[in-house]
C-alpha cells in the first residue's frame, strides 16, 4: 500500500521533534517555526523604532525576538506558564530582555495596555473574539 503522507508532512514532524515543548492542542496552539512567515509577519506589521508592541500568544518566543529589535518595548500576553518561561529564557541576558514585559493570562479577559501596533498567531478559536475586543 502507498503512503499519504506529503513532504510537508515529513518537514513538520522532523521539525517538531526538535521541539521540547509541544502545543496544548486543546488551546489550539500552534508554534509558528517557518522563519520566512515570521519575517513576512514582521515586515508587514511596519514597527517603527519607538513603537510599543503588544503580543498576543508569544508561544515560544519566535516571533518576539524580532518585535523586540525593531522596536522600543513589546507586552506579551501568555496564557500558558511554559511559554512564558521559555520566551524569558530566549531573551536572558540579551539587550532586548529589559525590552519584554510578560503579561500572564487570557488575552481576552485581560486589559489591554496601550500599544501602537498589536501583532499575533493567535488560536483560530480566539480570533473572532480577539477582533471584537
Amino acid at each position: 500500500s502507498s503512503s499519504s503522507t506529503t513532504p510537508s508532512d515529513h518537514a513538520t514532524k522532523s521539525s517538531a521533534g526538535t521541539n521540547l515543548i509541544a502545543p496544548n492542542t486543546s488551546l489550539g496552539q500552534h508554534f509558528l517555526k517557518n522563519p520566512a512567515v515570521v519575517t513576512a509577519i514582521v515586515a508587514k506589521s511596519a514597527l517603527k523604532p519607538t513603537d510599543t508592541v503588544l503580543e498576543i500568544g508569544p508561544g515560544t518566543g519566535n516571533m518576539t525576538v524580532p518585535l523586540l529589535q525593531q522596536s522600543k518595548h513589546v507586552i506579551a500576553i501568555e496564557y500558558d506558564n511554559r511559554m512564558v518561561r521559555e520566551v524569558l529564557k530566549r531573551v536572558e541576558g540579551t539587550a532586548e530582555e529589559r525590552k519584554l514585559q510578560i503579561v500572564q493570562g487570557d488575552a481576552i479577559k485581560t486589559r489591554f495596555p496601550f500599544f501602537d501596533v498589536c501583532v499575533a498567531n493567535v488560536p483560530y478559536q480566539i480570533s473572532s473574539a480577539l477582533v471584537f475586543k
